[in-house]
């Protein structure tokens, strides 16, 4: 062979191998954390050996014979499957990202920290039952039983990542209180009325009380309340709420409305109104710092856990056995969260022999239990109550000494602590000090540059010329120590409505909305949680804090919290639209879904007359439009040129339904796109529309266009940019038309009219919400899957909206769907977005999506039997040293 050859060969075989070592290293580093899922493994801290059946699509049906060992090994299996999902959650709880991730998420830590969750969860902790803690403690041990002696690239690959990087990534031992803490997260996501405080009173400080009024509109009255008024009178919460309260405010509400004293600060005050109640006092004027100063300083960062902003919501319902084909009842549930990666919910089956226990369902990974789900007996679906549970209220500061604040006519003193978070990259830590009123902690201390800041005010209390230095301060039901795992606990083994609400009656927070139904036949409805009564206002806007005037008198009675069984209708639906009508007589609630899909649910319902499963499965998946219905009779009589008579034409005949081969539905979107930011962007401050999720929630601003439109006179559909000119509403329409069109050609790169397709805009993208949001495309690449075209839109009973300040990528989805039948509780149908596992690269790390995406289901067998004809694959837990 002559040299050069050679030389090639050896080459070539050099080139060969170090792609073959490059290649079975990549494998063997992105795949060395994936679990074991059959055969035997030892676990030390069992007390007898647990069976773990995984069937097809990785969901573990867990078979124990104490309860002890059964909570131990739902901790192992999480720890298992979701263990940087858990160890990431946690840390954002405990204000703890910075120590792994560095600078990108110090804002975060800071907000945590101030909030103070850690110390409340040890608090939690030692108030639970015997039998609560026993399980957090069992869980916790199971998950240090999987995680002990294992390198962090052993544990996930986000772990080995970091430890490649020389980060210190070897994690902490779980905590019961690590648990406790992530339920605080879950609250908080569910329930950010603390930034629509603040965001309302920056619009009214910009537009005014009228429009704000406008922006903000009233329930309709053509729209479902989850418990009509007969159905409350009925059930006697009315007369008995009536008689402990004297009357009140409103269940539902004008998102505007608030107390006068509640728009200290600059912002003119709306007028008393027979509603809330409330006397006008003074209103307060600016000087020394601006009020707006002290709003920016209040902005909160974003938490990445269950994903904010407009769209979050949630759709459930049951059927009684009067309407449905077997006779039984069918109970329907998808929750919209944000879209992520992994998916936020982990399903399981949970079995013990010590206690009869038998549940599955949904449960979060870091958590013991199945937060939505069944037993044998009753199954159970939830929505967001989203109740006022924050108040924002305006402290005065001593000028003196900025750790005392008014209270009536003296200083108190504040509690004051002291936070050192480690920030990776950093040799000291960021040291932060955390002030407290009686209220709750100053959130203007989140900003450096935002700490005592002040304005002049003119109120009774001070003179005219005073000017004091003034901070926000928060009081949420979840900065105080609450029951929501003790009612978990219970929840999984309630056998009957009545234990079914004697459980509720601890879930403080968040409050959700629990459809209810069993193999009796049963059906039925509770709102619990923690919701203030307040002595004046409605929680709409800071109030303040020097005074008692707007303090809080308690809570709702659980008693009084409005509940249902077995109503005449015989069928329930909630989709965050208000639960009782305006005579209630206290405040639930003062925002809400604005009744689109609870609107459609109903139709749907009613429109039925013996349901089948496979009519809930098509209920999921509707995707008509309401919105268009609203909206398309105006371009009717609307003279358009004839350049946009195609579209016109396109939206008139168009059969409504967002689906992702439409070109129907793209136009409409981009119609309806336009036509929001015509009416409104010139007149909201640019930050304060796109930054602020509460601002731009689509049903309330859906709504708001629907009022708008017959309204042509209403000065919303002026553009303030032309100040010669004062536009018709007539006029806005056809300019959006015309807008929309242009950008649809642009889209769509000068394709027909007719090809456009829905889906090529409206697409999911599974971010992970650590390493896929790096801006590293290659590491990206490893955790983030999609785009996937999608059908829905803004609004439709098939969540997938996106956000109004970042069209059309889908923002929040239907995180999982869950139909059950209580003919059978074999034939459960359920599916959620992604897949079992948090291993990128493993089998069911995606496995659900398309499925997902096409809504289609996985059938989720319950009773042993059903699960072994299925052949899973069998993991036994030994006890072991």
């Amino acid at each position: 062979m002559k040299i050069g050859k050679r030389i090639l060969v050896v080459t070539a075989a050099v080139v060969l191998v170090g792609v073959v070592a490059a290649v079975v290293s990549f494998f063997w580093f992105t795949r060395r954390a994936h679990p074991e899922d059959s055969g035997t493994m030892t676990a030390s801290g069992l007390s007898a050996p647990v069976e773990v059946l995984r069937d097809e699509d990785g969901v573990p049906h867990i078979y124990a014979q104490t309860t002890p060992d059964l909570y131990f090994a739902q901790g192992f299996v999480h720890a298992q499957d979701r263990f940087w999902q858990m160890d990431f959650w946690r840390r954002i709880g405990a204000g703890k990202l910075s120590e792994l991730l560095g600078e990108a998420t110090l804002s975060t830590d800071v907000f945590m920290r101030t909030l103070g969750f850690s110390e409340l969860a040890e608090h939690e902790y030692d108030a639970l039952s015997n039998e609560a803690r026993e399980s957090l403690d069992a869980y916790a041990e199971g998950v240090n039983a999987y995680i002990r002696g294992r390198s962090p690239g052993e544990l996930s690959l986000e772990h080995g990542i970091l430890a490649l990087q020389g980060v210190e990534a070897e994690p902490e031992p779980w905590q019961p209180e690590h648990t406790l803490t992530w339920l605080k997260i879950m609250a908080y996501d569910l329930g950010q009325n603390l930034q629509t405080e603040l965001d309302t009173l920056r619009l009214m400080r910009a537009v005014g009380t009228g429009l704000t009024e406008d922006f903000f509109p009233e329930y309709r009255d053509e729209m479902p309340y989850i418990v009509t008024g007969a159905e409350l009178e009925r059930s006697g919460v009315g007369e008995a709420a009536e008689a402990g309260n004297g009357g009140g405010n409103a269940g539902g509400g004008n998102g505007a409305e608030a107390s006068a004293d509640g728009a200290a600060g600059g912002a003119p005050a709306p007028a008393p109104t027979a509603r809330t109640g409330t006397a006008r006092t003074g209103t307060a004027r600016r000087g020394g710092t601006d009020l707006g100063a002290l709003l920016d300083g209040a902005g909160l960062p974003e938490v990445p856990a269950f994903g904010d902003g407009p769209g979050l919501g949630s759709n459930s319902w049951v059927i009684g056995g009067s309407r449905t084909e077997s006779g039984m009842p069918i109970l329907a549930n998808d929750p919209h969260l944000g879209i992520q990666m992994p998916s936020i919910w982990y399903e399981v089956g949970l079995h013990s022999e010590e206690e009869d226990l038998d549940v599955a369902g949904f449960s979060f990974a870091g958590a013991p239990g199945v937060i939505v789900g069944h037993n044998k007996t009753i199954g159970w679906g939830v929505t967001n109550l989203a109740p006022d549970v924050q108040d924002v209220y305006i402290e005065r500061i001593n000028p003196e000494d900025p750790t005392q604040y008014r209270v009536g006519d003296e200083w108190r003193d504040m509690e004051l602590r002291t936070e050192r978070i480690p920030v990776a990259g950093r040799e000291e830590p960021h040291v932060i000090r955390v002030r407290e009123t009686r209220h709750g902690p100053l959130i203007t201390d989140l900003s450096s540059n935002a700490r005592f800041r002040g304005f002049g005010t003119d109120v009774p209390q001070v003179s005219a010329d005073a000017v004091e230095l003034t901070e926000f301060s928060l009081r949420w039901t979840a900065l105080e120590p609450n029951r929501t795992l003790e009612s978990i606990y219970h929840l999984n083994r309630a056998q009957d409505f009545e234990e079914f609400r004697e459980a509720l009656s601890m879930f403080d927070v968040p409050s959700q909305s629990f459809v209810y139904a069993d193999v009796e036949g049963n059906i039925g409805f509770q709102a619990p949680g923690l919701i203030p009564i307040r002595r004046n206002g409605t929680g709409r806007l800071p109030v303040p804090g020097w005074t008692d005037e707007y303090e809080w008198e308690g809570y709702i009675p659980y008693e009084e919290l409005p509940a249902l069984l077995n109503p005449e209708k015989d069928y329930i639906a909630t989709a965050n639209n208000p639960v009782v009508p305006p005579d209630y007589p206290y405040t639930l609630a003062t925002e809400f879904n604005h009744g689109y899909r609870a609107r459609r649910i109903v139709d749907m319902i009613e429109a039925t007359e013996q349901a089948a499963v496979d009519d809930v499965e098509q209920m999921q998946g509707d995707v008509y439009s309401l919105p268009a219905e609203e909206v398309l009779p105006y371009l009717e009589d609307l003279p358009t040129p004839r350049a946009l008579s195609q579209a016109k034409e396109m939206l008139l005949s168009w059969d409504r339904r967002m689906e992702r081969e439409s070109a129907e539905a793209a136009v409409f979107a981009l119609f309806m796109q336009n036509l929001i930011d015509l009416l409104f962007v010139d007149q909201i401050p640019d930050e304060l529309w796109n930054d602020s999720s509460r601002i731009t929630e689509g049903s309330r601003v859906q709504s708001a266009v629907a009022t708008l439109l017959a309204s042509p006179d209403n000065r919303w559909w002026d553009d303030i940019r032309t100040p010669d000119k004062r536009e018709s509403r007539d006029e806005v329409l056809l300019a959006a038309l015309t807008a929309a069109i242009a950008e649809g050609y642009e889209l769509f790169e000068g394709k027909e009219m007719s090809e456009w397709r829905w889906g090529t805009l409206h697409t999911a993208e599974f971010r992970n919400q650590s390493f896929g949001e790096s801006g590293v495309g290659l590491i990206e690449g490893l955790f983030n899957r999609g785009p996937v075209a999608v059908d829905g839109g803004l609004e439709q009973v098939l969540s997938a909206d996106w956000d109004l300040t970042e069209p059309y990528e889908v923002a929040h989805l239907s995180s999982m769907r869950q139909i059950l039948d209580f003919s059978d509780l074999d034939t459960a149908r359920t599916i959620h977005t992604t897949g079992q596992s948090g291993h990128p690269f493993h089998r069911h790390y995606d496995d659900m999506i398309e499925r997902w995406a096409e809504v289609e289901y996985r059938k989720s067998e319950f009773s042993r039997m059903a699960i072994e004809d299925e052949q899973p694959r069998v993991l036994i837990l030994e006890p072991g040293e």
